[in-house]
């Protein structure tokens, strides 16, 4: 280690003689930043009477040129103030279906969709919050 930097030990470590394993930051160790944050509305539309699946869909442009790490988190509009991570939306208003959360990324886009699979649904609003992650170390 070089004798210039920033770092924090966890607690009853030295930070001058511990390792990474026992470090909470670290200016020379490779960490995640966030590039980009924020918040998009998904609408699903109605029920269309086929009993197939409803969904809503939105992309944000991230142009990173590789698929990033990222962190995305689901509100549907009247959950209480809930957040739910990727793939755990609460089903209570939906008694017997289902609503399935899912973002993936690609070279340019961090896709979020939501899906809903029933019966004699209304329209509904969700939110999707998300944090695209990226490791500039050696840029």
């Amino acid at each position: 280690m070089t004798d210039y930097g920033f770092k924090v030990s966890k607690p009853g470590w030295d930070v001058k003689d511990t390792d990474l394993r026992r470090q909470i930051v670290n200016s020379e160790a490779n960490s995640l930043k966030i590039w980009m944050e924020g918040s998009s509305d998904i609408s699903v539309a109605a029920w269309n009477g086929s009993g197939g699946n409803e969904k809503g869909y939105v992309e944000i442009a991230h142009n990173l040129g590789y698929a990033p790490f990222y962190l995305c988190n689901f509100k549907l509009k009247d959950a209480s103030g809930k957040i739910y991570f990727q793939d755990s939306l609460d089903v209570t208003m939906l008694t017997g279906n289902y609503i399935n959360g899912r973002c993936w990324s690609d070279t340019s886009k961090l896709h979020c969709g939501i899906w809903v699979n029933g019966n004699n649904l209304n329209a509904w609003t969700a939110h999707v919050y998300y944090k695209i992650m990226i490791d500039k170390a050696g840029w």
